[in-house]
């Protein structure tokens, strides 16, 4: 019987399509999943996936609610640009048809995401240093489809609103430390997708805008609907010395920002002014308006300051206190390092501790609840910060960029990219 079982199982595979996955354990072809975007460009380097882009992808029967009966949730897709394909992140995860032959929807989103609480992704556009990582895209066009034909094509929209400006000092100057701020817009929220619907938070603060490496362009992801008549543009470069003021009363009269658009602005700084002329022939989708230009006279008022900035990094306690912020800025006082847990601090200088440094508040501290473990992972930063190779880095007061998450189970900094020493 069992030979007479296996050789059935053995001629059902062979008479399947060629090139197409079957899986012998009730489910019929695995899914090819291609995904385009709509609308806008999404990055300062370009306006297609990019090498590693992970979407969420859930399949639901038919014109069934999305909800725990889904077959499929959550299955992390990568984009391989070999091929132009979303493959899953391993063999056991691939989303295959029901076996049935019963028809079946796909809902995706950008970017993925490891948890998602009752289908609803919460939004915080506070940091934008990382705009992949708060670009919201959706994707529900894929209806009524079944293993007959496996081709999975899913259209993703911005489900944001996008602001560009692109910076050049009147003579040329090159700007090292350009910071563009908008002050007083909404950046929490949550989307939910078993409808695509959007929720804004009420409570607004102030953003830095993502800076490219030239200090050329800047540019904010934010909510749609965000009324900008209260708003202000900031322009601050010479180490804060030099700060311009735009109200956006005079650049935002076309009423709320709608969901996948793009504005785009070409501002240029004078030593007394900024001008900033609104092309909005580039807003997207088209829109034919005239060309406006607008000045704004340099201020002497205070520059606002945002919270995890260089200006104004985390405390050690205010980092510890803020975990899941990206890119930010603490500081604090190296003190030693942790050897193989947050149970063996250590500050023995010519020990192999080359991963990780501790930050404190105070260069004493011995209490490890107030410390900050900083981890690295670039060579780069850990030739210039550990202990080991770096015995006098002990009790220097140094600023650290990087993410704030738990490393050894406790709050803690990861991905530290970029450092300041301050005496």
């Amino acid at each position: 019987m069992k030979q007479k079982l296996f050789i059935l199982m053995m001629g059902f595979l062979l008479f399947a399509c060629e090139g197409e996955e079957i899986n012998p354990t009730g489910m019929g072809t695995a899914i090819r999943l291609t995904a385009q975007i709509e609308g806008m460009r999404t990055r300062l380097s370009g306006s297609t996936w990019e090498k590693g882009d992970a979407i969420g992808v859930y399949m639901k029967l038919n014109n069934a609610p999305l909800d725990s009966s889904a077959p499929e949730q959550n299955v992390r897709y990568i984009y391989d640009a070999e091929t132009g394909q979303f493959k899953a992140k391993n063999d056991k995860e691939t989303i295959f048809f029901p076996f049935t032959g019963e028809t079946v929807d796909f809902i995706g989103y950008y970017p993925f995401r490891e948890i998602v609480s009752g289908f609803t992704i919460p939004i915080d556009l506070s940091v934008q240093s990382k705009q992949s990582a708060i670009d919201l895209m959706y994707a529900d066009n894929v209806t009524n489809v079944s293993q007959s034909n496996s081709e999975v094509v899913m259209s993703f929209s911005h489900q944001l609103s996008r602001i560009v400006f692109q910076v050049e000092h009147y003579r040329g100057f090159e700007l090292e430390d350009l910071s563009v701020i908008i002050t007083d817009v909404p950046t929490t929220g949550s989307f939910d997708l078993t409808s695509g619907s959007l929720t804004v938070e009420a409570a607004t603060t102030d953003v830095a805008c993502c800076i490219n490496d030239d200090c050329t362009l800047a540019e904010a992801i934010l909510m749609p609907g965000t009324d900008l008549t209260g708003s202000d543009l900031w322009f601050i470069t010479n180490e804060g010395a030099e700060a311009y003021k735009v109200s956006l009363d005079s650049l935002f009269t076309s009423g709320l920002l709608s969901a996948s658009t793009q504005y785009t602005f070409q501002s240029t700084l004078f030593t007394d002014e900024v001008m900033v002329e609104t092309d909005f022939t580039n807003i997207q989708p088209w829109t034919t308006t005239t060309l406006d230009t607008f000045t704004a006279e340099r201020t002497t008022d205070p520059p606002p300051v945002i919270k995890g900035s260089r200006s104004d990094p985390y405390t050690v306690a205010q980092a510890i206190a803020h975990q899941g912020k990206q890119d930010v800025w603490a500081i604090g006082y190296i003190v030693g390092a942790f050897k193989t847990s947050i149970n063996s601090f250590v500050t023995d200088t010519t020990g192999q501790v080359r991963t990780n440094v501790a930050l404190a508040s105070n260069s004493d501290e011995t209490d490890v609840t107030r410390m900050l473990p900083v981890n690295f992972t670039s060579t780069s930063m850990k030739e210039a910060l550990n202990i080991c190779d770096n015995p006098f880095n002990i009790n220097r007061l140094v600023m650290i960029k990087g993410d704030l998450a738990a490393y050894y189970s406790v709050p803690a900094m990861r991905n530290a990219n970029d450092y300041h020493f301050l005496e």
